[in-house]
Formats: C-alpha cells, structure tokens, sequence
C-alpha cells in the first residue's frame, strides 16, 4: 500500500463510520467507493457466516465490514446489491507451477482464485529477474491473479530441484542471489527418490540450517518439497515454514504433534499424490493431521503438462484437489480456511490477504450460492473483485 494514500483512507473511513451515523448529506458523493450489501460474509477466518452483511471498498481496500445498522452508506457510492449471495475473500492456490504466463493469471483471477503462489522455476538468477520484473509490472492489473514466486527449487547437485548448492557456504550465497532477484520465498527439496527413480542426494543438516536462516534473516519464507515421512524430522528441526506436500507414507503421532507445536503449515496437494498412485496415504495423514490441528493450505501442483499423464490439474478453481480434501474429511470451512486464511499465511501475505476484514486488499468472491452447505458452489461464481476492481463479469471500465 502506497504511504500517501493512508491518510485518505483514514479520512474515508472515519466519513463512513463517524460523520455518516446520522444519515450521510445527498450532496457527498464518493466515487472511489464500492458497497456490497444485502450479501452473507464468510470471512475466511472460521466464523459463523454473517448475513446481510456491508462491505465497503475504497481503492483496493476493505475500509468497512459490518451489519447496515452499523455501517451506513456515503451518498454517491457505487451500491452493489448481492442479494442472496455469499461473500468470501479471494481464493489463494499455494502450489502451482507455470504460472508466469498472462493467459492462466487472467484465467485463475475470473475463477476467483486471486493469488497462486508459483513454487518452483527452472531459471538462472539473472533470468529470474528478468521474470520476476515482468510479473511486478503485470501487478498493476487487476485482471491477473496476483503472483508470488519461490524462484527456483534448491537441492544439491544431481538431486530433485532446480538450483544446486554444494556447501553451507553456498547455499548461503546461493539464497542471496534468488533474494536479490527478487522472489517472495525461498523452495527447498527434500526428495530421495520418485516415479521410479531412487538414491537421489539431499541437502545436509547443514545446508538446510544455511538456507533457512539466510531467507529468514531476510523476513522470506521457506517451503519445503516432501513426500516422504522419513524427512519430515529433519526439517521440522531445521525450522521450514511449510511443507510443500503431505507425505503418501505413514507419518508418526510424535512428528504430527511437532508439526502442530512448531505451527508448521502443510499444503497437502492429494492430487499430484493421485496422479502418481499414493493418494491413499496422502488422504490418510491428512486427516490424521486435521485432527491434530496441523494447519491446512491448499494448492493442488498445477502445472501446464499433466503430471504422469493425469489430467486433473484443474486451471482456475482447483476443485479436484478440494473435492479430494473433502473426500479426506475436511469439512467446507476448514477448505474455505485452508484457501484463504492459511494459504495467505504461507504465502506470507496474512497481513493483506485471506481475510475479509477492514485494512485488508479488497480480493472478494461472490458465489451464487452457500459453498458451507455444498462445495460445488464455489463454481458458481457471481463476481470476482481482484485489487477493489471488479474483473468478473468483466465491465467497460476496466482496463483495456
């Protein structure tokens, strides 16, 4: 958010909730504000839904979210009534890859999938750059799902990733340079062997400790690529913030309760696990894991070739991979949860995103009906409103 602009919307919000109690004069117009009312809010923070709910944009921010009694309407607002819908924040994919591309952004945006987090490029830094410029003057286009990239995958030499490390020593250095490109955070891998394949190498204790503390030191994040249990101890210890996948083999009680007190979050992505034939396990840890309280994140592995051969890898609304959670046991707001609220955290947006409360950027989708009472309803989509501008159904002032 730009410095200059927060006085001006100090100075909105205080017209809406302080000078308007009594009925705001008819001659106040307000043209940079958007009101939804009439709809029911499911923030996305785990409340009970709120009906009739008003929620007022201002820019590309949420200044007011309330009942009408509370929240009365500045004269020359732009009044959107969604009577009969339900209001959610903008969905988040937290794994996609091939997303640096503007034909799938503006496909997810219109879905109401507002954000994805790329998680893994084949790139040199200097190329990253060049990419991660293009996606920041992309950014000012509310047309496009909004991008988070965690540049390329780290492993050691001849392992499963893009970027190789042989030292502590380097991969401290080699962090630094993905940093200074300009990557939102840092993607590890912790991958023996997959599809047939064994004995790849791994980072070493030490080369984790170095990569996670140099992105750390630097307020990034670091995701970790898993799919086996056996290696869940090792960054656990080494403090990752999210693991990148749930593993498809058995994981113990005492690592699922490590998991839950360090708060380290899992994007379970069942449907990668499907294509290879290990959803079975997948499903079973992650109810094991819901039970315990592990945070949740969705993303389903997106990417443009279909992994294996299997062909779910849903484009906008990842609904294979919610119905697969769902299937899991998640019920529909713990999916709801695990979009907006958990997805924004391991993109390390929570303080922007994934809810919809006031000082949050105004990403809201509108769906025709309750998605608390069938999921299949986050398809049907009303409106979409990416960055306080609505993008679906598309409209004449939106940029060309």
């Amino acid at each position: 958010m730009d410095a200059h602009l927060l006085p001006r919307r100090i100075f909105y919000l205080y017209l809406v909730l302080v000078f308007c109690t009594g009925g705001c004069a008819s001659k106040t117009a307000f043209p940079d504000i958007i009101v939804l009312v009439n709809g029911t809010l499911i923030d996305g923070s785990g409340s009970e839904p709120l009906p009739d709910v008003v929620v007022v944009i201002e820019g590309d921010l949420i200044i007011a979210v309330g009942a009408p009694s509370k929240i009365n309407i500045p004269a020359g607002a732009r009044t959107i009534d969604v009577s009969g819908a339900f209001i959610l924040p903008g969905f988040i994919n937290a794994h996609v890859h091939d997303a640096f591309d503007k034909e799938r952004l503006e496909a997810w945006a219109k879905a109401g999938v507002t954000t994805v987090r790329d998680e893994g490029l084949l790139l040199t830094s200097s190329l990253l750059g060049n990419r991660l410029n293009w996606r920041d003057q992309l950014s000012s286009d509310p047309r496009y799902a909004r991008l988070v990239s965690a540049g390329s995958m780290i492993s050691p030499p001849d392992g499963y990733g893009q970027l190789s490390v042989k030292s502590p020593e380097n991969a401290r250095e080699k962090v630094q340079d993905e940093i200074s490109a300009g990557v939102d955070l840092i993607k590890i891998s912790m991958e023996s062997g997959y599809a047939g394949r064994s004995g790849l190498p791994l980072l070493s204790d030490e080369e984790l400790a170095a990569i996670i503390a140099t992105a750390h030191a630097q307020g990034l994040l670091v995701s970790a690529h898993v799919t086996q249990a056996t290696y869940l101890g090792n960054l656990i210890e080494a403090g990752v913030d999210d693991m990148a996948h749930i593993p498809y083999d058995f994981v113990p009680e005492d690592t699922i309760q490590r998991l839950v007190a360090e708060d380290i979050y899992v994007v379970p992505t069942l449907t990668v696990l499907e294509a290879y034939r290990s959803l079975a396990g997948g499903a079973m840890n992650l109810r094991s894991f819901i039970e315990a309280g592990v945070p949740i994140a969705l993303g389903n592995d997106y990417t443009l070739v279909p992994q294996n051969g299997f062909d779910h890898f849903d484009q906008g609304m990842p609904m294979h991979e919610i119905e697969r959670m769902s299937q899991a046991g998640m019920t529909p707001m713990q999916i709801i949860i695990s979009a907006t609220r958990n997805a924004a955290h391991v993109c390390g947006l929570e303080a922007s995103l994934g809810t919809l409360e006031a000082g949050k950027v105004a990403d809201i989708l509108i769906l025709n009906a309750d998605p608390l009472q069938d999921i299949q309803a986050l398809i049907q989509v009303r409106m979409v409103i990416h960055n306080g501008v609505v993008i679906f159904p598309e409209e004449s002032t939106n940029p060309e």
